[in-house]
């Protein structure tokens, strides 16, 4: 259900039917908890990145962080460095993620800012596969956030 179904609820819908808390939104709103998730996919897959990193494999996933690489590549002599800063990015983004899917709008902030500093990363490289899906990934994540809102709005709920 959209924000724009919210809005238009027959005037005979009874007041209990209306969510009252954020946690009942969010079950009203699936393509928010869709957008939401989206920060869990980034996650996991940076998280395989990882793994194929430390196995010396070849390829990667397009929907991972550049941060990891960067890490790995700047830290490569320590390797407990370059997993501390993999834990942190995979950590936030699973965060990110959990939050997001509770409704909590800075969450998709902040998680759009990091991703859009991640992908200039890629735009720096000449990696326009990576730009491509990180523009993707942030069109339904904005997308999300930007229906989020129009629902709290909508309904009160903060």
């Amino acid at each position: 259900m959209t924000d724009s179904t919210l809005a238009a609820a027959p005037a005979t819908a009874t007041a209990s039917a209306a969510p009252a808390t954020l946690a009942q939104l969010m079950q009203h709103l699936p393509g928010v908890v869709r957008g939401a998730r989206w920060f869990w996919w980034i996650a996991g897959l940076s998280a395989v990145n990882v793994a194929i990193a430390m196995s010396q494999g070849q390829t990667r996933f397009v929907a991972g962080l550049a941060f990891t690489e960067i890490a790995h590549g700047l830290f490569a002599s320590n390797i407990a460095v370059a997993l501390a800063i993999d834990a942190f990015f995979i950590g936030g983004f699973g965060l990110l993620g959990l939050k997001a899917q509770q409704g909590a709008a800075w969450a998709f902030v902040l998680g759009i800012v990091v991703y859009v500093c991640d992908a200039l990363v890629f735009v720096k490289v000449a990696d326009w596969m990576s730009v491509a899906f990180h523009a993707f990934a942030l069109f339904y994540i904005g997308k999300a956030f930007i229906d989020l809102r129009a629902a709290k709005k909508t309904t009160g709920i903060r």
